[in-house]
């Protein structure tokens, strides 16, 4: 990914849109039935409110942001540190 990140014509990497359990576990110090349960109602959330909800295990990290009052810096840092270990 090194060279491909400095390539010509590339801007940045792509950002995740999106939480999972393993992330809202360590954001909010809940455990993973809680956290499930969190993803399902921000998916709720965002049909309610006319936008599409993510697959199954995923959330909006805006919703989630939004909803809990935590910067989304501090939520994209989680996120990062994550990568690749999804649940």
């Amino acid at each position: 990914m090194g060279t491909l990140a400095t390539a010509p014509g590339v801007l940045r990497a792509a950002t995740t849109t999106y939480v999972t359990a393993e992330n809202v576990m360590k954001l909010l110090g809940c455990k993973e039935n809680k956290a499930y349960e969190t993803i399902r109602a921000i998916n709720r959330l965002a049909k309610e409110s006319g936008m599409m909800a993510y697959a199954q295990g995923k959330a909006s990290k805006y919703i989630f942001a939004e909803r809990f009052g935590i910067p989304l810096d501090v939520v994209d840092a989680v996120i990062e540190t994550n990568k690749g270990r999804e649940v």
